[in-house]
């Protein structure tokens, strides 16, 4: 039956039944098609926080929200734009469905308003819903992108931070259908939205976090300093490359270890003193010495600092800095501090770059040598500022042309102090480079005001007389030459003025009334010479004028006649009354000579005899004059350069007992002419005795003998014997120079014996006596010389505090058969030992003077029989061999 035959209210009923089978297929075919959708979503959000919490780029994440809007909403496809950096722009970070061309033309959107649906959202903070671009004024500027790719409706929404303080970028859904949103699928969006706010916010952390962690990493790994963490009980949990290297040791190596594995012994209880003020949150900063892998010592700068995570110290982390070589500098600059300031030499230093090298730095020497003793007067003045007006000589040319040229220079220049008195720079100046370039220059000061001045004075006492300050014999000399060799036409008359009678008066009344007369001799005579003649002290009393005022021979009679004129009136000293007069010898240059100085010997030989022929004249030279007088001249002249020039020579001739057996040596003096050889004592000696020079003589002998004595006495002697000049007694300071050159040479008692004449009693033998006993009180012991040859040897014997007597060799000569000498050194040899004195024989040459000289009682024998004098070289050989 069909339903048709049914009735009308089975049918309806009928109907009905199937209307509601429908309706619930219907129902549950939506049903099941929502589960499915539901499920799928949920799939979707699934995989979208699992997305979330794998290491995926953003871009990823963002796809995989957009493939899951494009899952709920068909035929669509969406798009995520990140706001840039300049907060003006809008960059396509992910749009899976979009072709990349229309992505790519959608980089650097403007936000802004009316630019398009994104640039619209993102500027007003506002959903952009359009269900149809073609004809929304917004997207005028993008027809023909839609067009292109044939799309029409754009919902976008912007995407606020999570804190939803500022926009982040917009999430946009296009359909090529015209269409608006449903309220369903506009809540998806927004949830999907949150989502893609919440993903970019943890990205954008996640990012900052990293690289935040990047650098840290960066400062802990490639921090130069060493820069370690410790945990709480003092062990490492890191170290850098620097602390690797500052250690020696390796991260691996140290990770673990306590701390005062590198820490030196010494500094370990104050480091943990520091590291327990550090855990108590404290920071710390101090230094301390470590020792590396190797043991080498280093001092170190460290800072501690507490590490704290959520309100805990957890650790203590550090930092370590390498101050070995700063501090070795820093103590090398203040030891090169200390000592430039307490530097006797003053330092200065001045800018090399500035006009006028202005000083900047002086120390305290420099204030005391120029007395500006306040810095203020100094810094910044110029480097020649001392030179006052006085900058125009040669060292100061010099000077300057070394600073312009940048190089060293050192000079002695004339400087003045505050009080504007002068002083004698001798000052260093160096350049100060930095590589190639000078940045400063150091002078260096001394003061040598006193050494200048000793210089000029020695060189004027090395032309001058110290007493007169008259010009000395070489001055005049020089002078001569000088003046005669250049102008052969020039005449001059030398003059060669003696005092008569000064000895006795210098003798007599003292060195000081000596000097006195000499003084007022050489004014009177400058007052009659003009200043074009010379006037020179040759030595002793003597003056040499050199006259070039007198045109003829009759002019210098009458200027010779005045010189000796100025002599008639007596010498006037406080109550002392001294009267003397002169001889003069007069040489005439127009005579022929081949030397200058010939001149002045010439007129010494006239004043020679003008002396012979009475004294108190003058004399001509001529060439008929004794020519052995002129070699006497000539002899004394080379005798004074002799002493200047040290060409005497020590001979020593030795003493033996009766055995010949060497008891003591003698000292002889010997003069080794350069170009005659060796000249004979009896040739210079009296000569030296006449004109003085015996002082510097034997002086030198005293102390060459002093100076070899110990040589001498090491052979096994018992003394060395000096001779004494009596003209040595009667100068003031004699025992005083005798006491200071035997303390030289540290020459002991009973080691010397001097050895003087008869001839030292001769006058004032109260006075000889007196000084033989300050002789005896150095321990000097005394003998007689040539005894028996004087007029005053019984008379003054027995007075003397006198060790032994010498016979003279002129009675022991041929004395075992000339009964006169026999006689005599018998009686020699009684008084002798009835004074209980030593008796020494010389010049014993036989064995028969020998045996007859022992056989009378004689202790001790010199002569040529055992040895001649000899250097002391030989001598000391051959007291070996006798030993």
């Amino acid at each position: 039956m069909s339903i048709t035959q049914l009735e009308w209210r089975d049918q309806l009923l009928m109907f009905g039944l199937l209307l509601a089978i429908i309706c619930i297929a219907v129902g549950w075919w939506i049903g099941c098609r929502e589960r499915t959708r539901l499920k799928r979503l949920m799939a979707a959000e699934f995989r979208t926080l699992a997305s979330l919490a794998q290491n995926k780029s953003l871009p990823e994440k963002l796809s995989e929200i957009c493939l899951l809007i494009e899952d709920q909403i068909p035929h669509v496809m969406c798009s995520v734009m990140l706001v840039d950096e300049d907060q003006a722009t809008l960059q396509a970070i992910s749009a899976p469905s979009l072709p990349s061309d229309f992505s790519s033309a959608l980089q650097h959107l403007p936000i802004a308003d009316g630019v398009g649906a994104c640039g619209t959202a993102a500027y007003t903070k506002q959903p952009v819903l359009v269900a149809d671009m073609t004809h929304d004024a917004r997207f005028q500027a993008f027809r023909e992108l839609i067009q292109r790719f044939q799309l029409r409706a754009c919902w976008s929404f912007p995407v606020l931070s999570t804190t939803g303080s500022h926009v982040i970028g917009t999430f946009a859904v296009y359909s090529k259908l015209p269409s608006e949103p449903t309220t369903e699928q506009i809540t998806v969006i927004q949830r999907c939205r949150d989502i893609v706010a919440l993903v970019i916010d943890q990205h954008r952390d996640r990012v900052q976090r990293e690289r935040s962690e990047q650098r840290h990493r960066s400062l802990f790994s490639y921090n130069p300093e060493a820069v370690f963490t410790l945990d709480l009980e003092g062990r490492f949990v890191s170290v850098n490359r620097a602390g690797e290297g500052l250690t020696g040791y390796d991260e691996q190596s140290m990770l673990g270890q306590h701390y005062e594995l590198v820490v030196a012994a010494a500094d370990r209880a104050r480091t943990m003193t520091h590291f327990k003020a550090a855990k108590a949150g404290k920071p710390q900063r101090y230094e301390v010495t470590i020792h590396n892998r190797e043991g080498e010592a280093k001092i170190v700068d460290v800072t501690n600092m507490p590490i704290v995570i959520d309100g805990e110290i957890t650790g203590v982390h550090g930092v370590a800095k390498d101050v070995t070589a700063q501090r070795r500098n820093e103590s090398r600059l203040k030891l090169l501090e200390r000592s430039v300031e307490s530097s006797t030499n003053g330092v200065v230093i001045c800018d090399a770059n500035l006009p006028d090298y202005p000083i900047i730095y002086i120390n305290k020497a420099f204030k005391a040598i120029t007395g500006y003793t306040d810095e203020t007067e100094v810094i910044g003045r110029e480097f020649n500022f001392l030179q006052g007006t006085d900058r125009d000589n040669a060292a100061s040319r010099k000077v300057r042309e070394a600073l312009l040229s940048r190089t060293e220079v050192r000079v002695v220049i004339r400087n003045y102090r505050k009080d504007g008195s002068l002083f004698w720079n001798d000052l260093l100046v160096s350049p100060v480079r930095d590589g190639d370039r000078v940045t400063h220059f150091v002078g260096l000061q001394s003061d040598i005001t006193e050494r200048v001045e000793r210089e000029q004075e020695l060189r004027f006492l090395a032309r001058h007389d110290v007493l007169t300050g008259l010009p000395n014999r070489n001055a005049l000399e020089a002078r001569l030459n000088e003046r005669l060799l250049q102008d052969k036409q020039t005449n001059a008359y030398v003059l060669f003025i003696d005092l008569d009678g000064f000895k006795p008066i210098n003798d007599s009344l003292g060195h000081a009334v000596g000097d006195r007369v000499l003084k007022e001799t050489a004014e009177r005579l400058r007052q009659q010479l003009t200043d074009n003649d010379l006037l020179a002290r040759f030595g002793g009393d003597e003056f040499v004028a050199v006259i070039y005022s007198a045109t003829t021979s009759v002019d210098a009679t009458l200027l010779i006649a005045r010189l000796l004129a100025v002599f008639h009136q007596p010498y006037r000293f406080d109550d002392l009354e001294v009267s003397l007069s002169a001889t003069i010898g007069v040489a005439d240059s127009r005579l022929p000579f081949e030397r200058p100085a010939e001149l002045i010997q010439r007129a010494d030989i006239a004043m020679y005899e003008a002396k012979r022929r009475g004294g108190s004249a003058w004399y001509w030279y001529s060439a008929d004059l004794d020519e052995g007088m002129q070699q006497q001249v000539a002899l004394r002249t080379q005798l004074q350069e002799a002493i200047q020039q040290q060409q005497f020579e020590l001979f020593y001739q030795p003493i033996v007992d009766n055995d010949g057996r060497p008891r003591a040596v003698e000292a002889l003096v010997r003069w080794r002419h350069p170009q005659q050889g060796y000249i004979s004592p009896a040739e210079f000696i009296p000569l030296a005795e006449k004109t003085g020079q015996i002082i510097a003589i034997a002086d030198w002998v005293f102390e060459q003998a002093c100076s070899d004595c110990a040589e001498l006495l090491a052979t096994g002697l018992q003394s060395v014997s000096v001779n004494f000049s009596p003209m040595q007694f009667y100068r003031d300071d004699f025992l005083e120079k005798v006491e200071a050159t035997m303390q030289r040479y540290q020459v002991k008692p009973k080691q010397l014996v001097v050895e003087i004449t008869e001839n030292v009693f001769i006058r004032d033998s109260e006075r000889m006596i007196e000084l033989l006993h300050g002789l005896r009180a150095l321990g000097l012991k005394i003998a007689i010389d040539d005894f028996g040859t004087g007029f005053a040897s019984l008379s003054y014997l027995n007075q003397l505090p006198v060790d032994g007597v010498k016979i003279d060799k002129s009675f022991i000569h041929n004395v075992h058969k000339n009964p006169r000498n026999a006689a005599i050194t018998r009686g020699v040899l009684l008084i002798a030992e009835e004074l209980g004195v030593r008796t020494i024989a010389e010049g014993v040459e036989t064995i028969e003077e020998q045996e007859y000289l022992v056989t009378h009682g004689c202790e001790m024998l010199q002569g040529y029989l055992h040895c001649r004098p000899q250097p002391l070289v030989d001598v000391v050989q051959w007291l070996a061999k006798q030993r």
